[in-house]
């Protein structure tokens, strides 16, 4: 079993880690950190526990105890991630956000996204950052073309998405997150990612267009992300596709169209709770200690409406 020690267990995303983590048949939970909570049962405090585990938030985490430290909030920092690094050499930490300050490359922390990153992940990788949501979405979508040298000028998401998620989102530095990682993959690409988004009403998911210019068919479109084909949470379809595909999974789908020759649309949809969050720290734990990709995370999507006539994404 891998013992499981949280930082922040009181945050959002901690409550959806606990979510996953109490039900993940690998796991033992050690210590779920949350200041000011402390001796609190968590099925208390985050809905969706009660029956699943009895534990209490605890001060501060026994980190002698854990193999893996989940970081939920913005406690651990820089240096103090150096120092744990220092003194634990064995123990994997997946942040869910960067701590200010920290240069992933220089401290040897893997950018945690599987699809670009899934080797480093695997090959003894000991800490990671999970991307924010919107940049996983993203770039799953993107990452394709970068890597065939198909991205030039500016590119312009347009993004959908629930008013606690934007409220939370640092438009700007996601901006910045996802140009850097395509400027990676395509050393010639220097243009500008625009990030436009605009409240709707799923409570959890996010939809994502963007157009290119690309010359190439829908067909050669569609055989670039046959890059994707091992991995088990990034699909693409040429069918509309909605917030129902998505919501309570950690898929990101990815549809492909054709408006014209010149251009191609992509329309993306993942659960912003999961995907870019717990989820996505759930699959680098997984891959960090050998497991099936989907242990603990074959979820059923929560929402069942259907995709509306003439396409219409519900």
């Amino acid at each position: 079993m891998i013992d499981v020690s949280i930082l922040g267990g009181d945050t959002p995303d901690g409550g959806e880690l606990l979510r996953l983590l109490a039900i993940h048949p690998e796991v033992e939970l050690a210590d779920v950190q949350a200041t000011g909570l402390e001796g609190i049962p968590v099925a208390s405090y985050h809905h969706g526990l009660i029956g699943e585990t009895s534990m209490s938030f605890t001060a501060t985490v026994d980190y002698s105890r854990c193999d893996v430290l989940f970081v939920c909030n913005d406690s651990l920092g820089a240096d103090g991630l150096a120092a744990l690094r220092e003194a634990r050499p064995e123990l994997r930490i997946i942040m869910l956000r960067t701590p200010p300050g920290l240069d992933l490359d220089a401290a040897g922390v893997v950018y945690g996204l599987p699809e670009i990153n899934r080797k480093q992940l695997v090959r003894g990788a000991t800490a990671a950052v999970v991307p924010r949501s919107l940049a996983s979405m993203a770039l799953v979508a993107l990452y394709p073309f970068a890597m065939n040298l198909l991205l030039s000028g500016n590119v312009t998401i347009s993004v959908t998405a629930p008013k606690a998620v934007m409220d939370s989102c640092d438009i700007k530095a996601t901006a910045a997150e996802v140009s850097g990682r395509l400027a990676r993959a395509q050393k010639s690409f220097d243009g500008d990612v625009d990030i436009r988004c605009r409240a709707g009403e799923a409570r959890r998911s996010a939809l994502m267009d963007i157009t290119l210019a690309c010359p190439l068919s829908l067909q050669q479109s569609l055989d670039l992300y046959d890059i994707y084909d091992d991995h088990r949470f990034a699909f693409v379809t040429t069918a509309p596709v909605g917030v129902s595909e998505v919501a309570g999974t950690n898929k990101c789908i990815v549809s492909v169209s054709k408006g014209d020759p010149a251009s191609v649309s992509l329309g993306v949809a993942a659960d912003c709770r999961l995907r870019g969050a717990a989820g996505e720290a759930v699959h680098i734990m997984n891959l960090m200690f050998g497991l099936h990709e989907k242990t603990g995370l074959a979820l059923k999507a929560i929402d069942f409406e259907p995709v509306g006539p003439a396409g219409a994404r519900l």
